[in-house]
């Protein structure tokens, strides 16, 4: 199922915050690989490095809760 098709199952009135990102979803039996691929280059500098990689594990974690 396409992603604009799942957010539209939920907000039908959602606005992309990130627009033109293309996200691709594995999941297998003790894995789930997420993917961004940027419409451009991105400068993270190395004082938020950490606190991107804290804020992604943390919504992942949100979503997958559930399922433990």
């Amino acid at each position: 199922m396409l992603l604009k098709n799942l957010i539209e199952k939920y907000d039908k009135d959602h606005t992309c915050l990130t627009p033109n990102a293309i996200y691709s979803t594995t999941i297998h039996d003790n894995e789930v690989t997420t993917k961004v691929k940027l419409p451009k280059d991105i400068i993270i500098p190395e004082k938020d490095v950490e606190d991107l990689e804290s804020d992604l594990h943390y919504a992942i974690e949100k979503v997958l809760k559930k399922f433990f």
